[in-house]
């Protein structure tokens, strides 16, 4: 009788122990490692926001095409787009009275400075601020809740994703996640080992605007959770077969 039971409870363990589920990034991380944030990079498609100032508000208000309602009043992000600046089919933003200016490529300080120049023309020590307004990551496949994602501060890494996905599902592949780039008019597709300190180093660490990440299943994880279901049937087998023999 007290056999039975502890074979019993040895299969029971042997079970419930076998569904760790642990999954770890980055091993071997070496100490002091340093990752330089980059800056985004305007592309096509981009809404980017441009805010002049001067010490004489007045004479940069005529360029700016919905002054009347920026001044004093908290907006949310979809009334901001509406402001936005479209970078265009030839990489071109197109402001009021300076026309248009080349966009694409260059980043949000470069642009700023960029058209600080042509303002210079018009009104003295001009203040440009530029911000990309539609930056946003998508994620699909074994994460907890899917979808897409606006960045407000046009950086984010790639466990920042992950983290505000709700983390990777109990049959992620953390070895082999595919991230699809637009990059310079083409598509680029990549397969990720987010195990690897070396990705952390990598130009795909840090996420650009429109990127879309797939998280495969771990195949041996779906196995595993078929065997469970195997596994679970045999256990209850044999506890009827047990209870029949302790009758």
């Amino acid at each position: 009788m007290n056999l039975i039971k502890y074979i019993y409870l040895i299969l029971l363990f042997s079970l419930v122990t076998s569904c760790s589920n642990s999954k770890v990034l980055f091993r071997n991380i070496p100490e002091n490692i340093k990752v330089k944030i980059p800056e985004a990079v305007i592309t096509y498609g981009d809404l980017i926001d441009v805010n002049i100032s001067s010490l004489n508000n007045q004479s940069t208000s005529i360029f700016s095409p919905t002054t009347l309602g920026k001044i004093g009043t908290i907006r949310n992000a979809e009334a901001r787009k509406l402001d936005g600046y479209l970078v265009d089919g030839k990489g071109n933003i197109d402001l009021p009275i300076l026309g248009k200016i080349k966009a694409l490529g260059l980043t949000c300080s470069s642009l700023s400075e960029s058209i600080k120049l042509k303002l210079k023309e018009y009104v003295q020590n001009p203040n440009v601020r530029t911000k990309i307004l539609n930056f946003r990551v998508s994620i699909l496949g074994e994460v907890a809740k899917p979808g897409t994602f606006e960045v407000i501060n046009q950086s984010i890494s790639f466990t920042e994703l992950i983290s505000r996905a709700g983390d990777f599902n109990k049959n992620a592949d953390p070895t082999k996640v595919m991230i699809i780039r637009n990059s310079n008019d083409e598509i680029e597709t990549r397969y990720l080992d987010l195990t690897s300190h070396e990705f952390l180093n990598s130009e795909y660490y840090f996420l650009k605007q429109n990127d879309k990440i797939y998280v495969r299943p771990d195949n041996a994880s779906l196995a595993f959770d078929f065997g469970f279901l195997r596994n679970a049937g045999a256990l209850s087998l044999l506890t009827s077969i047990i209870i029949l023999i302790v009758r």
